[in-house]
């Protein structure tokens, strides 16, 4: 699908190896998010991340067949990344309580940048799209799971050194922590009151009390969000 020589003419790079097709293909990620930021998605055309792009509409349509193509691959990007924060975040905790501390800290940190609360309100945009996208319903279940499976494997390996309860039970336990937390985050967004204070407070006063020996009571992590 090509609309002039010069688009012909970046799809031969990028199929060529020419160009970074890496490279591309995160620039066309980065203007789709420009674009639904300041679009949403209900107003959001391809010609609006085309104007958003430094290449040709043609290279688009060389890597994505359409809208929901392109935000479909803009959810697989944007999950990564942030999976990729989470796992940076775990390399620096001390222990696997630390490593749920942390999930909930980087979900509900107490104060937001523009930047920050721009991309969440997007994710919830799109997380509302899922209900009718199976590609979205996908990509969402996808990220979802991998947290998922991280939260469980942090209680599992917290019992497994003493320091979470053994009467926690890993899977049950992420998946409702996991749920809390995707819900704190919809409404910090949707609803005019204070959701993360309480929430935040009350998701570490639960992790109180399955942890075991020093990692009870270790808070430190609540002040996370405000760095």
């Amino acid at each position: 699908m090509s609309d002039g020589t010069n688009g012909e003419s970046d799809a031969g790079d990028a199929a060529t190896g020419d160009g970074d097709a890496s490279d591309v293909n995160t620039l066309i990620m980065e203007a789709t998010y420009r674009a639904l930021c300041e679009h949403g998605y209900a107003e959001l055309s391809v010609s609006h991340i085309a104007a958003e792009f430094e290449k040709s509409k043609s290279l688009l349509y060389y890597h994505y067949d359409s809208k929901d193509d392109l935000l479909a691959g803009f959810l697989r990007f944007a999950g990564d990344h942030f999976l990729a924060m989470l796992e940076e975040a775990e390399h620096e905790a001390d222990s696997p309580v630390d490593r749920v501390r942390a999930l909930v800290d980087i979900y509900l940190g107490t104060e937001l940048d523009e930047e920050m609360a721009e991309a969440q309100r997007s994710m919830i945009d799109l997380r509302a799209q899922a209900v009718a996208q199976p590609r979205f319903r996908e990509e969402f279940t996808r990220t979802d799971r991998h947290l998922r499976e991280r939260l469980a494997t942090a209680l599992a390996d917290g019992v497994e050194a003493g320091v979470i309860d053994d009467a926690v039970e890993p899977e049950s336990t992420a998946t409702w922590l996991l749920s809390a937390l995707t819900g704190a985050m919809l409404q910090r967004h949707t609803a005019e009151f204070d959701v993360v204070t309480p929430v935040r407070a009350a998701l570490h006063g639960y992790i109180d009390t399955f942890a075991v020996g020093d990692d009870a009571g270790d808070t430190t992590g609540e002040d996370a969000g405000n760095n």
